[in-house]
């Protein structure tokens, strides 16, 4: 809780950058460099902390992966060659560089210690993807991440929504390469509720270990953790393939926990590059739970661009739906109405403004959107995100 407490003073003086002071406003600016600084640091002591008490219960072996394995295709990981490397205590969360004479959008990462120059497509697909920071580059990444977020959820029909969140992958460079604990979905509401015994999942965080599979034509990635008390085991796998204009990328999850049961999900990406400086996604979902009736599926055509250095948007139109989705039809009644329904229930069009200002740690997003849902009579939902990244740890 107390570095919850350090983010907080962060953000607030993070406010004061507007001063009419100029001298103000530089001593503000130092503080609030040697106050990033400060907990930065004490996340790399507690990173090499954890690894050390990791290391000494866990069955060591002296296999190491070989370097041989680093120099595997870019086309077998989905990855570039900045990813193939294993960080051991930094995030690079530094937006893509556009050069005008070649169809390749490059991050700001170190040169990899592998061999691998990565092919134009995947280069853009992964810095896109890392850019944005959506599920499917943090579900995927081996590199280590902390990161801060200040949301605020507003709509004009349902609730609206304030959260801090904290999501975070450190490694255990000391006892395995390949083992990484994770914490996901933490906030200030919850953070009480770790290890708890809470009957609501949205109030539960996660909290366990990724390994990593060796590289092969099908990755793998197996976490075992808990949600709250409740113990979860989960597999992903995904293997991507290269066609002459398109990196088509299946990726299959399978999760057991004592309090959800059985689910697993399916999706397919379609990427493909519309110009040196744009990526153009077809994304296709299916999806069921042993707790839920029906299948729920979702096709989402997405376009992004980077439109300069550190900055970049994205438009996407997605249709969600569900074979047998229940919704409520009359709210005033004792108890509430519902029908069932199979087709399409929701049509969204969002837009999103991603951009890395002031320090290279600290990113803002705008997401405005308009939703057409069932349960809402197919009436026009007015949405806005709109959230404050805050990345702690070692920045190149």
């Amino acid at each position: 809780m107390n570095v919850l407490k350090h983010i907080i003073i962060v953000s607030v003086s993070l406010s004061l950058c507007n001063a009419e002071n100029n001298e103000t406003l530089d001593n503000n600016a130092s503080y609030i460099d040697d106050m990033h600084k400060t907990i930065s640091q004490e996340v790399l002591e507690w990173a090499d902390i954890l690894d050390i008490k990791v290391s000494e219960w866990l069955v060591e072996n002296n296999t190491t992966i070989d370097e041989s394995e680093s120099n595997t295709t870019a086309l077998e990981t989905n990855t570039t060659a900045e990813e193939l490397k294993v960080f051991k205590r930094t995030k690079k969360t530094n937006a893509p560089v556009v050069k005008n004479n070649r169809a390749v959008i490059k991050t700001n990462e170190p040169t990899s210690e592998s061999n691998v120059t990565a092919n134009g497509l995947e280069e853009k697909v992964n810095a896109v993807d890392q850019f944005f920071q959506n599920e499917k580059y943090l579900n995927e990444t081996v590199h280590t991440y902390i990161r801060v977020r200040l949301q605020s959820y507003l709509q004009t029909k349902g609730s609206n929504d304030f959260d801090l969140k904290l999501r975070a992958q450190i490694p255990f460079s000391r006892s395995k390469k390949n083992l990484k604990i994770f914490v996901d979905d933490l906030t200030v509401e919850n953070a009480d509720n770790v290890l708890q015994d809470v009957s609501n999942d949205d109030d539960k965080p996660d909290i366990g270990i990724h390994y990593f599979a060796p590289i092969r034509k099908i990755i793998s990635r197996y976490s075992v953790g808990l949600s709250g008390i409740d113990p979860f085991v989960r597999a992903r796998y995904n293997m991507p393939i290269r066609t002459n204009e398109w990196l088509i990328d299946p990726v299959q999850i399978f999760e057991y926990s004592t309090d959800d049961k059985f689910e697993e999900e399916t999706n397919i990406y379609f990427d493909r590059s519309w110009s040196n400086k744009s990526l153009v996604r077809i994304q296709l979902h299916r999806s069921t739970h042993q707790e839920r009736d029906g299948m729920d599926y979702l096709l989402s055509a997405q376009y992004f661009r980077a439109t300069q250095k550190d900055a970049g948007y994205g438009i996407a139109q997605s249709f969600y739906g569900n074979t047998k989705y229940e919704y409520i039809v009359d709210n005033n009644a004792g108890v509430p109405e519902t029908e069932t329904f199979g087709g399409i229930n929701s049509y969204v069009t969002t837009f999103s403004w991603r951009e890395n200002i002031w320090r290279k740690w600290f990113y803002y997003e705008i997401r405005p959107s308009v939703s057409f849902e069932r349960q809402y009579d197919y009436e026009a939902n007015y949405r806005a995100l709109v959230f404050f990244d805050f990345y702690f740890g070692k920045h190149n």
